[in-house]
């Protein structure tokens, strides 16, 4: 019996501007946070830019980690070192189909450059919407609301996030 061919999706955070970052890192603080994103990535391969990786430091435990990096001697222990986008779609396939490694879902989750050429291939989008403005320097410009269905949504009390209202919405590319 053949699996399914894992659905490409995209794990992002933004502001009501579509602001995403700051200084390399994120502009915000919301509690919980994180959580929902190890909850939703949680054993599945993970695409990141090389940037990406080095502001979080390290392999994200319990996930296949996929760097994407044009500097060809760039290596680091515990992640797969591709040189494209296409190499690193390939490369979560293979681990998403794998018996040991299944996952129904490859995740891409920054940075902006990767996430700009991977919006096209992304069939679904877990956003978490923050419902105010930041200052920063990196904007997911390429994100568009016309060409998504939202198919879920939970909203925090801003009383558990820092006073700021936040949904976790999961959006849906429309055919």
């Amino acid at each position: 019996m053949k699996t399914a061919k894992p659905i490409i999706a995209m794990m992002m955070a933004m502001d009501t501007n579509k602001l995403i970052g700051a200084n390399g890192g994120l502009p915000w603080h919301i509690p919980g946070e994180l959580a929902y994103f190890k909850s939703v990535t949680m054993g599945k391969p993970v695409v990141m830019g090389r940037k990406t990786f080095e502001s979080i430091g390290k392999p994200l435990p319990g996930r296949e980690n996929i760097v994407v990096t044009s500097n060809e001697s760039w290596q680091h222990d515990g992640v797969h070192t591709v040189s494209s986008t296409d190499e690193a779609l390939t490369t979560a396939s293979k681990i998403a189909s794998n018996k040991e490694t299944a996952a129904n879902e490859i995740m891409i989750i920054g940075g902006a450059a990767l996430c700009r050429e991977l919006m096209p291939a992304t069939e679904r989008l877990y956003l978490t919407y923050i419902d105010k403005a930041f200052e920063g320097d990196t904007w997911l410009d390429c994100f568009h609301w016309h060409e998504w269905t939202e198919v879920s949504r939970e909203t925090r009390d801003p009383d558990d996030t820092n006073g700021i209202a936040v949904s976790y919405l999961v959006l849906e590319r429309q055919v």
